[in-house]
Parts: C-alpha cells; sequence; structure tokens
C-alpha cells in the first residue's frame, strides 16, 4: 500500500494542473493521435491591426446593438485567418453552444466530403440502395433507387417534400415528420416520387437527414462519432451537441456549436480543407461542394448543402451555410473572410423589415479598403444602372452607404428610383443618401415612403422603420 502511494500522488498532480485527460491519452498511447488545443486554431486580432475602418464597424455594431439585425446572439469575424471582431448580444456568452439549425446541413456535407476521401463511400453517384443497404425498399420503387447520394446533397432527390408552408404549421413536411412519430428512415423513405431524381431543386431537410443514415451504414460509427473523429478533434472543437432520433443524428439542423467553433469550419473552408499543412477535408471536396448546381431565385444558388450567392458585379460568389434565426457561416474566398453570426431571428420575424444578412455582409466588407477600393472601380468603369439586377443596384448602394459616399449613391439610385420607389429597401437607402447630401425635401419624400411600406408588414417595429424614423427626427 505504501508503494502505490507516490503514483496516486502523481496522479493528483495531473489532475489539479489539468493535463491528464484519460480519453486524449488513450488516443495518444493505442492511435498516435494528439488532439488539438481547442484555441490555436485561429488567432486572435484587431479590425484596427487588420487596416479596416473601425469607424464604420463601429455604426454597424450600433445598429445590431439596436436591434436592427433582430435579436443577434454573436458576430464573428475572421479576416486573412485571424479573429478581427468577437462580438456578443443580447447576453450570449462566448462558451455556449448555440443551436445552428439547418446550417447543420453544410458541417453534414463536409462529413460526407470526408467519408468519400477515406473510402467509407465510393462515389457521390452511389446509390440509395448501395447507400442504405440494410434498408427494404419496395419493389415499385424504382424511380426511388436511383436517386444518387449527389441527388441528395443538392435537394433534387425527386420525392414529395414541402418546406415552404411555415414552419410548426400543418402541411410543412418537417413538422408533420417531427410530429408522425414514425421512424424519420421510413417516413422520408416512403414519400411518393415526384420528379426524376437530380432534375429540380426542392429545398428538403429530409434529404439531409437520410445524409445522417448514411454516415452511419457506411462508416459503422455514428455520425457524432465520425465527426468528432475525423473533423472536431482535428480542429480542437470538444463542446458541442448533436441531436438524435430514432438512432439517426438529425444533419437537418440537430447540431449545437459555439461562435467560435462554427468559425473554425468556415476557415476550414476558406483554406481548402487544410488546417496546420494537414488536409482534414480534400481540396477537391471543397471545390465541388461551392460549385453552383442549381439555381434558386435572384442571384442565389445551391450547391452540396451550402448556399451561394451568385457573381454581383466582377465580385466572386460567396458562399455560407444557413440556419433558421440566423445561424450563419459565410465563407467570402475573394476577400479571405469568414463571417459568423448566430441569433434568435426565427420563423417569426419578418425579413423585409429587419435588415438581412446580405446587408451584414456588405457592412463588413466596406471595413475592408480593398473592398471599398473596388467598388469604387465598379462605380466610375461608367456601366449604366439600368443593365444591374435589383440585388446589385442594391448591394452597390449599401456598399456607398456604409462607406460615406452618399453623393455617389444619389447618383447611382437616381437612375431607377421611379422603377424602385415602392421597395422598402430601395427607400431607406435613397432617403439616407438623400439625407446626407442635404436634400432634406427629397430624403423626406423616400423616408416617409419607408416607414409607410414598413407599417404594412407583420412587424414593423425592426429595422429600417427605426432607422427611418430617426433620420425624420433630425
Amino acid at each position: 500500500m505504501r508503494q502505490s502511494k507516490p503514483l496516486l500522488l502523481f496522479l493528483i498532480i495531473l489532475l489539479s494542473v489539468g493535463i491528464f485527460n484519460l480519453k486524449a491519452f488513450a488516443r495518444k498511447l493505442f492511435l498516435g493521435e494528439v488532439p488539438v488545443a481547442a484555441d490555436t486554431i485561429i488567432t486572435s486580432s484587431s479590425l484596427q491591426a487588420a487596416g479596416f475602418d473601425t469607424s464604420i464597424f463601429s455604426r454597424l455594431d450600433e445598429r445590431i446593438a439596436a436591434g436592427n439585425y433582430g435579436l443577434l446572439h454573436s458576430l464573428l469575424v475572421v479576416y486573412d485567418n485571424k479573429l478581427v471582431v468577437e462580438k456578443y448580444y443580447n447576453k450570449w456568452e462566448e462558451k455556449r453552444i448555440h443551436d445552428i439549425q439547418s446550417a447543420t446541413k453544410s458541417i453534414a456535407s463536409a462529413l460526407i466530403g470526408i467519408a468519400i476521401d477515406k473510402k467509407f463511400i465510393r462515389s457521390v453517384n452511389e446509390k440509395l440502395p448501395d447507400l442504405l443497404p440494410d434498408y427494404d425498399f419496395r419493389k415499385e420503387d424504382s424511380l426511388k433507387k436511383s436517386i444518387r447520394l449527389k441527388d441528395l446533397l443538392t435537394m433534387s432527390p425527386g420525392f414529395a417534400w414541402d418546406e415552404t408552408t411555415k414552419y410548426k404549421e400543418k402541411g410543412n413536411s418537417l413538422t408533420d415528420m417531427y410530429a408522425s412519430n414514425i421512424n424519420w428512415l421510413d417516413y422520408i423513405l416512403t414519400q411518393d416520387m415526384t420528379d426524376k431524381p437530380g432534375t429540380r431543386f426542392n429545398y428538403n431537410s429530409g434529404a439531409s437527414i437520410l445524409l445522417g443514415a448514411i454516415l452511419k451504414a457506411k462508416t459503422g460509427m455514428t455520425v457524432e462519432k465520425f465527426a468528432e473523429t475525423f473533423l472536431f478533434e482535428p480542429l480542437g472543437i470538444g463542446k458541442y451537441h448533436w441531436s438524435e432520433y430514432f438512432g439517426i443524428a438529425h444533419c437537418g439542423g440537430g447540431l449545437y456549436l459555439s461562435s467560435r467553433d462554427m468559425a473554425k469550419i468556415g476557415n476550414l473552408f476558406l483554406n481548402k480543407g487544410q488546417y496546420n499543412g494537414s488536409a482534414i477535408i480534400s481540396s477537391r471536396w471543397v471545390r465541388d461542394s461551392f460549385v453552383p448546381r442549381f439555381g434558386v431565385s435572384n442571384k442565389i444558388y445551391y450547391g452540396y448543402q451550402w448556399w451561394m450567392i451568385g457573381s454581383v458585379f466582377d465580385f466572386e460568389p460567396i458562399v455560407y451555410a444557413a440556419g433558421n434565426g440566423w445561424q450563419f457561416i459565410i465563407v467570402i474566398k475573394e476577400f479571405n473572410t469568414v463571417i459568423v453570426t448566430t441569433g434568435n431571428n426565427y420563423v417569426e420575424q419578418d425579413p423585409k423589415t429587419t435588415l438581412s444578412q446580405h446587408e451584414l455582409i456588405y457592412s463588413i466588407l466596406a471595413c475592408n479598403p480593398a473592398f471599398r477600393a473596388k467598388i469604387n472601380r465598379i462605380f466610375n468603369d461608367g456601366k449604366q444602372v439600368e443593365t444591374r439586377n435589383f440585388y446589385e443596384i442594391l448591394l452597390m448602394a449599401q456598399a456607398l452607404n456604409s462607406q460615406g459616399e452618399y453623393a455617389k449613391s444619389v447618383k447611382y439610385l437616381k437612375q431607377v428610383e421611379v422603377k424602385y420607389k415602392n421597395d422598402l429597401r430601395f427607400c431607406y437607402l435613397a432617403g439616407e443618401a438623400y439625407h446626407y447630401t442635404g436634400n432634406n425635401e427629397k430624403a423626406r419624400i423616400y423616408l416617409e415612403n419607408c416607414v409607410r411600406l414598413c407599417n404594412e408588414k407583420k412587424f414593423p417595429e425592426a429595422g429600417y422603420l427605426r432607422m427611418a424614423n430617426d433620420l425624420l427626427a433630425l
């Protein structure tokens, strides 16, 4: 007994200094792996050190704090692999994990890519019967049996699914599945086929949930264990939660991460799957994930469970993971930037009166001198605004207003003001630009019109209405 005291004392000392981790020790001993320390992925810096305009960000920060972007919980900006902004709002805290809702889908896609890289799955052309070998497909499901992994990744499997109805209302396929108490795999795979697989985009959380079932079937590991082994531990992500139902991880929206860990995921994709010289995800998978596979709406496209804003003017596309409530991981390759937000702007919030993630993106980019220089080059190139679509017009006005170039904004917007005078976003941007160039009469007309349009919406208290009333009161 006396001989065991030194060993006992040694173990107590190890525990007291926090370096004895049984799980990590076992992995090192038996697998030769050393987990990465949790806070070494992205070093901290500041906007000022990065050469950004801090006054522009201060105005944005004030608008966020005022609620103009709804109930935001966090905003992080990584530039050149350095964390230059880390802000928390509405009593949120750095170390709390947040439900990332449908941004989970993009993480699930990353895991599929890793599974292909490591030969658990042959390719994106593998079909459902091979991907789910234990599932008993009905004989009449010949079309369903032709669904490829690629079709699930691109939301085009072809089976009946409707998430256009408001979430939590009957008729929304996801809500109906939650309420059914039927095994999710059976619920999804017994839906009728409406389209040939791979031919039509239809937003479909069921397809994403199937990715989780496929990962489990092909790797022999739970999704959580697979993610922990091949993605989370290499990135130093130690605190997370992944909801599971009927033995299947909810790959449509069940993951919880901290904002910093979301930034690590975004930065991994920004760096083509590389971390510290090692490929956690192959560069080929990152590239393939970011290819626009389907057009969804004006300038919005879909890849392998990632959304993207198509090229506007001559900017490169912007790629993002998106979850209900303002859970975003935004990857901006052209300006070496990752933006992360979390929030509580769920379906009850009206996006027409709360400023959108697009306005947030361009307000943050406006802090970057390289972005401002490019905006000014585009403005000065002499092309007529009539040749632009509405998204590009709003982008230009938002960018010019953000950087205080109000006279240029007025010149740009005047060319199309008759056409768009009844859009509340256009009215606010025009009113703001006219206000700060001293044309109070024009400013009043547009700002009052913005107020009128906002009051016609369901939630008129947010964003544009507040800002328009603030300017009218000056």
